[in-house]
């Protein structure tokens, strides 16, 4: 696969010192949203993107059931670790107390994603595991998507493109074909932010209420709502935005609610975590004291693998802030030439993914929960000189399929996993 555009051959961004040509007019003078049915054909490049990096999924798994007798592969892809807790929901929904239900309690997963699988199950007639793995694979395409035209509507296309194939060849990428939630909750999150960017303040609620059904981290789509909507209505003495700020906490409210009437504690979500081995909030300590026992233990140590991730997705988290920075301004680089710097909804978002994925008790689980910081990913792409893009984008790939490949084996009955 190719880039089309012969602008992606000038690298972006103060690698190089040079920016290319803008068109008469000054840069950007138009929002890439009037491009026509040019922009519909540019979605083949995110689309062709995420499709090469299931290959790479596809490929570590027919490998897979050769080498591992008796792997199931798409009942294991729908079940495997969380996928196993959103299937028992959607079959079964939650029960009417908090309690230990084998290491684990249903009350600590949200149901926007066991709806999905539920509804796509009666639709199609599939099995729930089925269900579940189809699910994620097309909201993992969604996802792709909408972080594209979010990304585009404010960077521009170059960026978009560079952005998604650095996010869907992300090493902890492979949760998009495994039933977990990154890509409905990529795909709410990103529509959240394109909605608030073009101000249409009943999608972005509405978005941010899916969120909010999705993972306890919608609590961040709902803040970056409110931070730009409530401005917005105080600007222009206007209600309307006050309608999307109205309707972004309503998911979460609702699954609150649900679980007050049925356990008699709104926040069963964060009391059930205790049935995995005491988990608590652990005031984002966790990437550091990860990459502390990384260097002690080696690269042969027994958790080396999920401590060193932990410890990278801390270091690419500062990293990316710091890109994303510098690259709001740079002048000329915001497709509307109109702002002066990204939006305050943008920081509020990516600063807050950033401080839910590092406050995990677990240490498997950040350089996953670092992926819905998707901002950070155009800031990568924009520090890269054209020529590394893909390059990177390989070697993470392979890096993914590694992974993946370690993910397969921990339901093997013979070796122990590293990364679950």
């Amino acid at each position: 696969m190719t880039d089309v555009e012969p602008a992606v051959t000038t690298p972006a961004g103060p690698a190089t010192g040079q920016r290319p040509a803008s068109p008469p007019g000054g840069p950007h003078t138009t929002s890439p949203r009037r491009a026509g049915p040019g922009a519909l054909r540019q979605l083949a490049r995110p689309a062709c993107y995420y499709f090469a990096s299931r290959l790479v999924v596809l490929a570590v798994t027919l490998v897979a059931t050769l080498v591992m007798p008796g792997l199931h592969a798409v009942h294991t892809l729908g079940t495997i670790f969380d996928g196993r807790w959103y299937v028992l929901i959607a079959h079964h929904g939650y029960p009417h107390r908090l309690y230990q239900e084998g290491a684990g309690s249903r009350w600590a997963f949200f149901p926007a994603f066991p709806l999905v699988i539920r509804g796509l199950a009666e639709v199609t007639r599939l099995p729930l595991a089925a269900a579940a793995v189809v699910a994620a694979f097309f909201l993992g395409l969604s996802a792709a998507l909408s972080v594209w035209l979010a990304v585009r509507e404010m960077l521009g296309p170059r960026l978009a493109d560079r952005a998604v194939l650095l996010l869907v060849f992300f090493p902890t990428a492979y949760v998009f074909s495994l039933a977990y939630t990154e890509g409905l909750f990529l795909t709410a999150a990103a529509l959240c932010l394109l909605a608030l960017t073009r101000r249409a303040w009943l999608w972005a609620g509405l978005c941010a209420s899916v969120a909010g059904l999705t993972r306890n981290a919608g609590v961040v789509v709902v803040l970056a709502v409110v931070v730009t909507t409530l401005p917005a209505a105080w600007r222009g003495r206007s209600l309307r935005p006050l309608v999307g700020a109205a309707l972004a906490p309503l998911g979460l409210i609702a699954f609150m609610g649900y679980a007050w009437a049925m356990v008699g504690t709104p926040t069963a979500f964060l009391s059930a975590e205790r049935f995995w081995f005491g988990q608590h909030f652990v005031w984002f300590v966790t990437p550091i004291t990860s990459g502390v026992a990384a260097l002690r233990e080696g690269p042969f140590g027994p958790s080396f693998v999920p401590d060193a991730l932990a410890a990278a997705a801390l270091a690419f988290g500062f990293l990316g802030v710091w890109w994303l920075d510098r690259m709001a301004a740079e002048p000329g680089l915001l497709v509307d030439a109109r702002r002066p710097s990204l939006p305050a909804a943008w920081w509020v978002y990516t600063v807050g993914s950033l401080l839910a994925a590092y406050s995990a008790y677990f240490s498997v689980s950040i350089a996953r929960y670092t992926m819905a910081a998707f901002p950070l990913f155009a800031a990568l792409a924009w520090r890269l000189r054209a020529h590394r893009v893909w390059p990177l984008a390989l070697a993470l790939g392979l890096v993914q399929g590694a992974l993946f490949l370690d993910v397969l084996r921990a339901v093997h009955p013979v070796v122990d996993p590293l990364v679950p």
